[in-house]
């Protein structure tokens, strides 16, 4: 499965949560990419994702995370 949210120097911004949450109620699980991130901003960021999208963080892979939906 191929990221199909990225998200860029902005950060987590509102539509980032919103196309999340848009593709969760579509698909059972949505892969991020978060460019430009080191390592221990990867973790909190999906971390935030997760709590803000109402989604389980399943894996975290280099700057690649994947959600599924509760």
């Amino acid at each position: 499965m191929q990221p199909t949210v990225r998200v860029g120097r902005s950060g987590i911004t509102s539509g980032v949560i919103d196309e999340i949450k848009g593709q969760l109620k579509n698909r059972d699980a949505v892969k991020v990419k978060l460019l430009g991130a080191d390592r221990g901003e990867v973790k909190e960021m999906a971390a935030e994702l997760a709590d803000r999208c109402n989604a389980e963080l399943v894996e975290i892979r280099g700057n690649t995370l994947a959600l599924w939906r509760k």
